[in-house]
Order: C-alpha cells, then sequence, then structure tokens
C-alpha cells in the first residue's frame, strides 16, 4: 500500500506554530436554520477531501427538521475554514417508484477527487432511509450525483435474505460508508445482534463482513488503499460483560475476499477501562490512518468521543495512540467522521443539540492552522497510478 507524502509550503516561524499549540479547539459546524425549517438543527455523519486543497471538503450529515421526527439528507461542499452558509444543500431524496419517502439521512461520501468514475463535480454518498409503508425498518440509500442534488440519482440498498447462501428476514439494512467500488454497512436479522456487510456496486454482489468472530459485527468506514485492499473500520461485541465493545481494523483483499491483517483496539488500550471503543471514522495519513468513535468511561458512565492514531507497517495495523474528544460543558460527546487531524461528530449541552469540529493538536499539521501559515497539499492516493 502505498502512502502519499506530505508537501508543505510555509515559513520555518508558521512550522513552528503548528506544532506548539496542544489544547484540542472546538468549534460549532452547522447548517444554517432557514424559513421552511426554522428549528433545524444539523448531526454530521461523515466527510471526504475534495481536492488537493487541504480543508477543501464534501460533508454529508443528517438535517433533523424540527417536524415530527423527520430528518433529511445535507450535503455541505466548501471549506472547513469557513463554513460558508452557501455551501449547505438539504436535499429531499426522489425514486423511480415514486415512493414517498418519510425519513431518511447521508452517511459516508466519496469524492471525484478519489473516484473520477463518478464524473466532475459529483460525489457517491450512502445512508438508510424509510418510506411510507416500509414499516420501523430501515433501507440503504445511495446518491449519486451533484452535491446540490440536482440531476441526480437515487437507488436503494437492501442485503438480500440469501446473503451467503442463507434463508433469512432482513429487518434492517443501513449503508455506511463508500469508496471505490464498495460500501459497507450493517444489517440485521433480529434487534440485538448487528451483521456487517460489503456491497460491490458494479456487481450488485452483496457479501457477509465478518472480519472478528463475534455476535455482533459493524463496518462503519472504508478506505480504498490503492493497491485492490481496502481497510475497513467498526466494531463488535460479544454481548457479554454488559456488551462491552471493541474496534477493529482489517485489511480486506477486493480480489479474493480475504483479510490480510485485523487488529483490535479498546479506548487507551485498557480492555476494561470503557464500556464501548466503536471506530465510526477512518482517513489515511502519511503513515497509516487516523479515526474516531465513542467511548463509554466502564466507572463514570461519561460518553466521549476519541480520536486514534494508528501506523501502518509491512501490510500490518500497529497500535493505537489515543486523544479524549469532549467539548467543554458538554453532557455527551461523540465522533463521528475524521479529516486529517479534525474530528466532527455532535455533542448535546444545555443549549440543545449541536455539530462540531474539533482539531487535534500533534507534532503534525493542525488543520485550521493551514489556513493562516500557508500552502499545504497531501497527495492523494490514486488507484490508476499507484494501483
Amino acid at each position: 500500500m502505498k502512502i502519499p507524502a506530505l508537501t508543505a509550503v510555509c515559513t520555518l516561524g508558521a512550522l513552528l506554530s503548528l506544532t506548539s499549540a496542544r489544547a484540542v479547539d472546538y468549534q460549532d459546524f452547522n447548517a444554517p436554520q432557514n424559513v421552511t425549517y426554522p428549528n433545524g438543527s444539523t448531526v454530521i455523519t461523515g466527510i471526504r477531501g475534495a481536492s488537493a486543497v487541504q480543508g477543501d471538503v464534501v460533508i454529508t450529515a443528517s438535517y433533523v427538521t424540527g417536524v415530527g421526527t423527520e430528518t433529511l439528507p445535507a450535503i455541505y461542499s466548501g471549506s472547513l475554514l469557513t463554513n460558508n452558509p452557501a455551501g449547505w444543500h438539504i436535499l429531499t431524496p426522489t425514486f423511480s417508484d415514486s415512493r414517498v419517502v418519510t425519513t431518511s439521512t447521508l452517511y459516508g461520501p466519496n469524492t471525484y477527487y478519489y473516484d473520477n468514475a463518478l464524473g466532475m463535480g459529483n460525489i457517491r454518498a450512502v445512508g438508510s432511509y424509510q418510506y411510507s409503508g416500509s414499516g420501523t425498518g430501515n433501507l440503504g440509500l445511495m446518491y449519486v450525483g451533484p452535491v446540490d442534488g440536482v440531476g441526480g440519482t437515487w437507488s436503494t440498498i437492501e442485503v438480500p435474505g440469501t446473503i451467503n447462501g442463507g434463508n433469512q428476514t432482513i429487518i434492517n439494512t443501513i449503508a455506511h460508508s463508500t469508496m471505490g467500488n464498495y460500501v459497507v454497512g450493517n444489517y440485521d436479522t433480529q434487534l440485538n445482534e448487528g451483521h456487517a456487510f460489503i456491497y460491490d456496486i458494479a456487481n450488485n454482489i452483496y457479501t457477509d463482513f465478518t472480519p472478528v468472530e463475534a455476535l455482533s459485527v459493524t463496518a462503519y468506514g472504508i478506505w480504498d488503499n490503492g493497491d485492490g485492499t481496502y481497510t475497513v473500520a467498526g466494531g463488535y461485541s460479544d454481548l457479554n460483560r454488559a456488551g462491552a465493545d471493541a474496534g477493529y481494523l482489517a485489511l480486506w483483499d477486493s480480489s479474493t475476499g480475504d483479510f490480510l491483517d485485523v487488529r483490535k483496539y479498546q479506548y487507551e488500550n485498557e480492555p476494561l477501562s470503557a464500556f464501548v471503543s466503536h471506530f465510526d471514522g477512518i482517513v489515511a495519513t502519511p503513515t497509516g490512518f487516523h479515526l474516531t468513535g465513542d467511548q463509554i468511561n466502564l466507572t463514570s458512565g461519561e460518553q466521549i468521543g476519541f480520536f486514534a492514531s494508528v501506523d501502518f507497517v509491512d501490510g500490518k495495523f500497529g497500535p493505537a495512540s489515543w486523544q479524549a474528544i469532549n467539548v467543554t460543558d458538554a453532557l455527551v460527546t461523540s465522533g463521528n467522521t475524521v479529516y486529517g487531524d479534525t474530528v466532527l461528530g455532535v455533542y448535546t449541552g444545555a443549549n440543545g443539540t449541536s455539530s462540531y469540529l474539533a482539531t487535534v493538536p500533534e507534532p503534525s499539521v493542525s488543520l485550521l492552522l493551514i489556513g493562516t501559515a500557508g500552502a499545504f497539499f497531501l497527495a492523494r492516493r490514486k488507484r490508476a497510478v499507484q494501483a
């Protein structure tokens, strides 16, 4: 797997300023409220770089309209440094059979920058929805088109009951992330046991995804390594010890379906410190991967997010280093997605729920200082060149 190099154009003084600040910087990041939805709120769910310019991104979100339990897919296209209100778009899924969608959301996106087959200016994003007559279960969702939704296409992702030669009833399908020709997500045959799947878009093939032996497995993030392999991040549970979860990273070979490396992770590398240590988002770095997710402390019951950094050397995942993500005075903080050294998610405080971005200080470049320090470019893994 080839890792992109990080190059910088800036002064020595700027570099020193980038590496000296150590406190996590939290900022709210929400879609603007409008006349149609004056009580609307934003739940950020996914992010992907949109160009070689650091901070130029596409963000997916669930827009809570404030009308009953309705949610709508939301997409932000622009810079993380400005949160331009004009960059936000609230979309309405429309299907060829005219089914009436009652609630829907988008999760992990992919962009033209990483997949030229999408067409310039287009994205692919996945998620879930319900429609009138579908009952309480969720169906998977896929959108392909421009960020504003004009002229884009919507389709259903639905794990068949015959997956892996079985014959079972599927009560939920939720697509979590997409990159390359694949989608990862979860399906349920009963509510207290989760199953992960990987979906081959081009060949319309669903495969059960079980990198660890457990009663419940999730797949939340996928990264195309550019050499025919993919790194998948998620979590698992044996539904014992009150359902304690752990995270995992799996190196998956798309040509053979084999797992080339799997490593399990628990927050702060302490098996009995956290009730949940689940990976929700993943992004490649020059030396491996950055991840985010949630953990619940076994002693205090506090739920916070985290940032994790994992090296990848000679086809093997290394141990993780951890940083707590906890918005000041928040009752609950979640880590939903990650871009560079920036975690995005949702927190709940005295004034309600808000999405945020948190810049994590490291000896490497901190995202929010890039705008004043100079131009930084993180070369992408492009399969056509690096495979």
